[in-house]
């Protein structure tokens, strides 16, 4: 494949992950409704450790090219930037 083969394939996951983030962003805004429901905080440590130390496992289990520490900092932002639209 040549170089504009390749830019097209990483456009078309792009759009996949934008489509991903953003379902996943609703799901967590439907949560959020719950939490506010009973009185709950948005940010749940406990809880956010643990997608961490899952994202790690399978980060390490997959073993592409990125590391499980950018695994983990990638969905760090996520789950910051989610939380935002939790409110």
């Amino acid at each position: 494949m040549e170089i504009e083969d390749w830019r097209k394939k990483i456009d078309e996951i792009e759009d996949t992950l934008i489509l991903i983030l953003n379902q996943r962003a609703t799901s967590a805004t439907e949560i959020g409704k719950i939490k506010k429901a009973k009185g709950l905080p948005v940010f749940d440590g406990s809880r956010e450790q643990s997608i961490l130390n899952r994202v790690e496992q399978k980060a390490v289990a997959a073993g592409g090219p990125l590391s499980a520490e950018s695994f983990k900092r990638i969905f760090q932002v996520i789950m910051e930037e989610t939380r935002k639209v939790e409110k």
